[in-house]
């Protein structure tokens, strides 16, 4: 149904962090073993039915994102909105697969092969190609359902301006809800409570309100400070693409119940020999930041090994091999942790910013230093975003940028220049626990697997991705790095210790 021929929607301006989103989808794929005699058509009907119904509860689920013209009040260019359509809800497309692919049983023995996840055969077409300035917008979620013998591969995807990693999991698990009750009806709240996102959750003005109230503190606008907001300074030069960007290989890992427990106890030496608290003023601790974690040992082993498989591989390359060369590890830190009672834990805007950390590429991978060494510079850098720095860069993102347009904004990290490194954690995402129903799924309507599509990123930089953790206290980690890097990191012993290689 074309938006034209809709009722009126609401609309809701987005606020500075959704507007420097990277206008693009994010999309993963849920794997879901069909339990005997129940067919594809059931699958499906029943996805959209849910669908539906989620979104009657959560209207979230109908908006989409529009471009605003500037006004002579607000002249700022490449601005955002969103529709609520209270008539229209996204509709579960449908592929079957099911001649072409191997059958569900195979893809589960083969650890789901990730070059198998082409996204263009598992991912709605509409990701690839869309015009923020047309009268249908641009949807909040994309899905399809692909069929395969055995089994369905459940592809979703999410306009990034409109909600990031916690808020698209807060949502799928609202249709997964749904999707219980359709087979279960009420008796599923005797097992768990329910899902509730109240409507103030949805408000985009809850984080411009929060900065008012805090007396909308601006940060000075260093490089640093830019940084944070994931982003290069105004008037910065874009980094210039390569050509041909280099073979690439994807991988992978799968990081064990065990390991983690290794990675907890590396984190507590951190915590004992350097003191809770120290780099962040006190205030992290306040916040619950000051304490080294396992995913911060994970990202400071993934860190470690990756950039010394990236040094052996390209020795003479200056970015590593230069005197007082340094190495500069993104990672992205959930927002919603800093403000507390501020903004419901719920808040379903986008609320991501960057957390650097810096050692020299000789320290970091030399093998006297200690990983405990490297978790604490990570952990001493997660420290350092503080909610008054969360909210004096958001000052920067809603007043000192000249638009919000790919001409103006500039992102640091699609490079394969340099000795950066760019990870996101999926760690604590509540994703793997999430149940569609055990009626039409195997495994009590828990995924199998959650998974990217394969290659994303590799036209233009390295990849690497903490998956969310599994039921059995495990989590998969996918890296992408040029086909010579990673066949070093494969043979890298201290690796080896805490990742094994899956597919």
């Amino acid at each position: 149904m074309q938006a034209s021929s809709m009722a009126p929607p609401q609309r809701f301006p987005l606020n500075a962090m959704d507007n420097i989103m990277p206008r693009f989808f994010p999309s993963l794929i849920f794997t879901f073993r069909l339990q005997p005699g129940v067919t594809h058509d059931q699958a499906l009907d029943l996805l959209q039915a849910s669908l539906r119904a989620a979104a009657d509860e959560l209207p979230l689920l109908r908006r989409r994102a529009f471009a605003i013209p500037p006004t002579e009040d607000n002249p700022v260019a490449g601005r955002l909105e969103a529709r609520e359509h209270l008539d229209w809800t996204p509709e579960v497309l449908h592929h079957d697969l099911r001649a072409s692919w191997p059958d569900y049983d195979e893809l589960i023995d083969e650890a789901l092969p990730q070059d198998l996840l082409d996204g263009a055969q598992l991912l709605p077409p509409g990701r690839a190609h869309f015009d923020l300035d047309s009268s249908e917008g641009v949807p909040l979620l994309l899905a399809q359902a692909n069929d395969v013998v055995g089994g369905l591969l459940l592809g979703v995807s999410i306009f990034h301006p409109l909600a990031d990693g916690m808020s698209g999991v807060l949502f799928l698990r609202m249709w997964a809800k749904h999707m219980r009750l359709l087979q279960e009806g009420e008796a599923i709240s005797a097992t768990a409570p329910l899902l509730e996102i109240p409507p103030d959750a949805c408000d985009y003005e809850l984080l411009v309100k929060a900065w008012q109230k805090a007396g909308a503190p601006v940060a000075e606008g260093t490089e640093a400070d830019w940084r944070v907001l994931g982003l290069l300074p105004p008037g910065s030069e874009p980094l210039a693409p390569r050509v041909l960007p280099p073979p690439m290989r994807t991988s992978i890992f799968y990081v064990s119940a065990a390991a983690f427990g290794k990675l907890t106890s590396v984190a507590a030496e951190a915590n004992n020999s350097h003191g809770e608290g120290q780099g962040s003023g006190g205030e992290g601790k306040e916040q619950g930041m000051a304490t080294a974690t396992a995913n911060d040992a994970l990202m400071a082993l993934l860190w470690r090994c990756i950039m010394r498989a990236r040094r052996a591989a390209a020795p003479e390359d200056p970015a590593y091999s230069r005197p007082g060369a340094v190495a500069e590890l993104d990672t992205t830190l959930n927002g919603r942790i800093l403000f507390g009672d501020t903004l419901p834990w719920q808040y379903m805007g986008t609320l991501v910013y960057i957390v650097t950390t810096r050692l020299p590429v000789a320290e970091l991978v030399a093998p006297e230093t200690p990983l405990v060494a490297v978790v604490r510079a990570v952990r001493q850098a997660v420290a350092s975003i503080t909610r008054e720095r969360a909210l004096s860069v958001f000052g920067l993102a809603a007043t000192r940028l000249p638009g919000y347009t790919a001409d103006t904004l500039r992102w640091p990290f699609a490079t394969f220049d340099g000795a950066e490194a760019c990870f996101s954690s999926w760690l604590s995402l509540p994703a793997m626990d999430m149940s569609f129903g055990g009626k039409l799924f195997a495994n009590r309507g828990i995924p199998d697997y959650i998974r990217p599509e394969r290659r994303l990123l590799d036209l233009v930089c390295r990849n690497c991705n903490i998956l969310p953790m599994r039921m059995e206290g495990g989590a998969e980690v996918l890296v992408s790095l040029t086909v010579d890097e990673m066949a070093l990191l494969e043979q890298d012993p201290e690796f080896a210790q805490f990742a094994q290689l899956l597919c």
